[in-house]
């Protein structure tokens, strides 16, 4: 194998080990909790990959990083794996052809896919059930969780690009 082939496959394995490591993160008891909201650290790590690598390897980061956040969910398997890889390649194609990978999308991507996917969840899990104050799930836990996760894709996305750009300069190299 030449140098590039080795370069590409230790970047995608280095991806995937990132997001295993947010998975940790995100779901270690009592870590990163800021007034009982914990973010979704692999939701803003997807949507970065997605706009770095674009729309095939975002869809399917997109899918890994939705079904180990399928392992920590009370929903159905595949929920968020499938609701995250749509976001993903939707976002690596409005990268690819419309939009710019830059800081302000980025947040702008990570808080429309939580604001959908945490939605739906509160949806299926509690709104269809016709509990009453079932509002107060979504002011006080739904809403908390979408900003935390959308104020962490800054630092995630900063982190992935420079990752991106630096393997770029490798293998053009």
């Amino acid at each position: 194998m030449n140098k590039t082939k080795l370069t590409l496959i230790a970047k995608f394995l280095a991806y995937g080990a990132l997001l295993l490591v947010l998975y940790v993160l995100q779901t270690t008891p009592g870590l990163f909790v800021i007034f009982g909201a914990k973010p979704m650290l692999v939701v803003p790590a997807a949507i970065a990959i997605a706009m770095c690598e674009g729309e095939l390897v975002g869809g399917f980061y997109g899918a890994f990083a939705g079904l180990l956040c399928d392992m920590g969910s009370s929903m159905l398997f595949g929920f968020n794996g499938l609701l995250l890889a749509f976001f993903c390649v939707g976002t690596g194609l409005l990268v690819t052809h419309l939009m710019h990978c830059n800081l302000w999308n980025a947040i702008l991507f990570t808080f429309i896919a939580m604001l959908a996917i945490s939605s739906l969840e509160f949806l299926f899990g509690y709104g269809m059930w016709g509990l009453e104050n079932v509002w107060m799930i979504y002011v006080y836990r739904t809403l908390p969780l979408i900003v935390y996760t959308t104020a962490v894709a800054p630092l995630l996305f900063w982190l992935l690009s420079k990752v991106h750009r630096k393997v770029q300069r490798m293998v053009n190299d």
